[in-house]
Parts: C-alpha cells; sequence; structure tokens
C-alpha cells in the first residue's frame, strides 16, 4: 500500500466508498464514461434513466466525493468522469467482480 491509512485519510476513502454504493450513483458514472463529451443535468437523467431531481442529488454527491466535475457554461452545468481515476477505478472493480463470478461458476461445475 502506498498511502498511510491515517483516520483521516479512512474518513475519505470511506466517504468515496459510500458514494460508489449506490446504484442509480453507478449509473451516472456510466453515462459520463460512455458520453462523447461533458453531458448536462438533463442528458445525465436521461441517460442514466433517473429523475431530472435524483441525477441532481446523485450528481451532488459524486461532485463532493471528487469522482465528477461540475462546469458552469452559462445557464446550464455540465457533468464530467473525474479521468483516469473513476475510468481505472471502474475498470479495477469490475474486473474483480468478473473473476469473482467466473470462480463461483467454475466451483458450482
Amino acid at each position: 500500500m502506498n498511502h498511510q491509512l491515517s483516520n483521516p485519510m479512512i474518513d475519505e476513502v470511506s466517504g468515496l466508498f459510500s458514494a460508489l454504493g449506490d446504484a442509480s450513483r453507478l449509473k451516472i458514472l456510466r453515462s459520463l464514461l460512455d458520453s462523447k463529451g461533458p453531458l448536462s443535468q438533463g442528458a445525465v437523467a436521461e441517460a442514466a434513466g433517473l429523475s431530472q431531481a435524483n441525477a441532481s442529488k446523485h450528481l451532488a454527491c459524486l461532485v463532493r466525493v471528487g469522482l465528477v466535475s461540475r462546469e458552469p457554461e452559462g445557464n446550464a452545468v455540465y457533468f464530467t468522469p473525474v479521468m483516469p481515476l473513476v475510468g481505472e477505478l471502474c475498470d479495477l472493480v469490475c474486473g474483480h467482480v468478473s473473476d469473482r463470478a467466473k470462480m463461483t461458476y467454475k466451483a458450482l461445475k
């Protein structure tokens, strides 16, 4: 491990993992990762299959923990995933989940 897990660091990491522990937030991150560029709140809501109010609440959380950046442009606000962190984190976790599923499948044979 490259970083010391002090109590303040544990608190910050816990907040990040808590943000990732919600399916709606993961759908938002997937939508942002799949997009060709920044998305407005309405576009995020539509792509993730959420109401605008729900998307707004979850986007605020993702911005607060540093997984999504928020850029105002005139009367609109656009969101992008913080890269490469979000892409690498999703690849790492999805790879782990896939490996576990394969191991479980092998054990059932």
